[in-house]
C-alpha cells in the first residue's frame, strides 16, 4: 500500500514540475518529457534528497540564462528552449550515478552530486560569462577569440562557474549532510567544466564532437573528479 502511495505521490510531483517547466518556456517537449522521466526515476527510486539536487540545477540554470536578458539580446545572444539532447547530455550521467547507489555502489552520491555540480558550472560559465566585457582567451593556447567560441574561456565566467559548482555543493550538504560533497562538488565541478572547455577547444571546434557530446564528457569528468577528491578527502 505504502509503495502505491510513494507512486502516486511521485506521479504527481513530477507532473506538477512538467507544468511548471512548460511554463517556464525553458524546454521545448521533448525536452520536458526527458527530465519529467529523469525527476520520476530519481523521486520514486533513489529519493527526495536526489531529485532537489536535480531541481536545482534546473532552477539554477534557468536564473542565470535570464540574468542580463536584455544585454544578450543586444549582443544577439538567443535564449533558446532547450531539447531533449541537452537534458540527456546534462542528466544522463547523474542518473546513472544515482541509480548506482540502488546497487550499493558506495560512491554513487558523490557522483551524482559531481556531474550535476559540473553540468551547473558549465551553465554559469556560458551564461555569465558572455555578460562580461573580457575578450576570451581559448584555453589551449590562451590567443584571443570571439565570444561564443568553442572552447573560450574567460576569467569572470570561470568564477562564475566555480561559484556554480560550489552551490550544489552546497545544497548537497544541506540535503545529505555530509560536508565532503562541498568539497566534491565543488572540485569535480570545476574540474568538469575546464574539460568540457578543453574538449570543446580540440573536438568541437573541428567539428568531431557536438556540445551534447562535450556536455556529456564534462558530467563523466565532474563525476570521476569528485569520487576522487571523496576518496581522498
Amino acid at each position: 500500500m505504502m509503495h502505491i502511495a510513494k507512486l502516486f505521490l511521485s506521479i504527481i510531483i513530477v507532473l506538477i514540475l512538467a507544468v511548471v517547466i512548460k511554463k517556464s518556456k525553458s524546454l521545448d517537449n521533448a525536452g520536458i518529457a526527458g527530465s519529467t522521466i529523469m525527476g520520476f526515476l530519481l523521486l520514486y527510486f533513489c529519493g527526495i534528497g536526489y531529485f532537489l539536487l536535480l531541481l536545482s540545477f534546473f532552477i539554477l540554470g534557468v536564473l542565470v540564462s535570464r540574468a542580463g536578458l536584455e544585454k544578450k539580446k543586444a549582443k544577439k545572444i538567443d535564449e533558446t528552449r532547450r531539447g531533449l539532447r541537452n537534458v540527456i547530455a546534462n542528466g544522463l550521467i547523474p542518473l546513472i550515478f544515482a541509480i548506482l547507489t540502488i546497487f550499493g555502489f558506495s560512491f554513487g552520491l558523490v557522483g551524482f552530486v559531481s556531474a550535476i555540480a559540473a553540468a551547473t558550472s558549465d551553465t554559469f560559465s556560458s551564461e555569465l560569462g558572455v555578460l562580461s566585457n573580457e575578450k576570451p582567451k581559448l584555453i589551449t593556447t590562451f590567443e584571443t577569440v570571439e565570444k561564443g567560441t568553442d572552447g573560450a574561456i574567460t576569467l569572470f565566467g570561470t568564477l562564475a562557474g566555480l561559484f556554480g559548482a560550489f552551490l550544489i555543493g552546497l545544497i548537497a550538504f544541506l540535503l545529505f549532510g555530509d560536508i565532503k560533497l562541498v568539497v566534491c562538488g565543488t572540485i569535480g565541478g570545476i574540474m568538469g567544466n575546464l574539460a568540457d572547455s578543453l574538449v570543446g577547444a580540440v573536438f568541437e571546434r573541428k567539428g568531431i564532437l557536438n556540445n551534447e557530446h562535450v556536455n556529456l564528457i564534462a558530467t563523466i569528468v565532474g563525476g570521476i573528479v569528485g569520487i576522487a577528491i571523496y576518496i581522498v578527502v
